[in-house]
């Protein structure tokens, strides 16, 4: 029962950054301690592509898979800036996931700034999805096939990595 009130809160609240996206600040509008380095980023890096971010947690099965999935499309094509954003474990747990994943893309720590504007995030593999700017568009919770990952790309302004 806590579950799914948890999950119906998480429900409303992303729908309420959809409803608010014109509003809502840049999912860029963060910076974000790296971790396979010990520096601090702004995302605004990677502002002019559609932008997908994936939250993961230690021990996340479908996180592994999720990420395999995103290096294969990021192989076939680049007109998408992918993230992973580490969230529910320590900076040490954080980074031996981190190996274990091996994403093709930059992985960084949630902020408390980042987790206080998007809520909590119970499960993963989360993903945001925004635009060229950075603008909310879309999400999805658990693991998405290529195509649905296109799709949600599409979404953003863009077809992308389409043959």
């Amino acid at each position: 029962m806590l579950l799914r009130a948890a999950w119906l809160v998480t429900t409303l609240l992303l729908a309420a950054l959809t409803a608010a996206r014109a509003d809502a600040p840049s999912l860029l509008d963060f910076d974000l301690r790296s971790l396979s380095e010990p520096e601090t980023h702004s995302l605004k890096r990677y502002a002019g592509k559609p932008v997908l971010m994936l939250f993961f947690q230690p021990d996340c099965t479908w996180c592994l898979r999720q990420v395999k999935t995103i290096n294969e499309l990021g192989r076939q094509c680049d007109a998408f800036s992918a993230m992973a954003i580490g969230v529910l474990g320590t900076r040490s747990e954080l980074r031996t996931e981190l190996r274990r994943l091996r994403p093709a893309f930059p992985a960084y720590q949630a902020s408390p700034r980042l987790l206080e504007s998007l809520g909590e995030v119970e499960t993963t593999p989360l993903m945001l999805f925004g635009d060229a700017d950075g603008r909310f568009v879309t999400w999805w919770r658990g693991y998405a096939p290529e195509d649905k990952l296109v799709e949600f790309m599409g979404s953003a302004g863009t077809a992308i990595c389409t043959d």
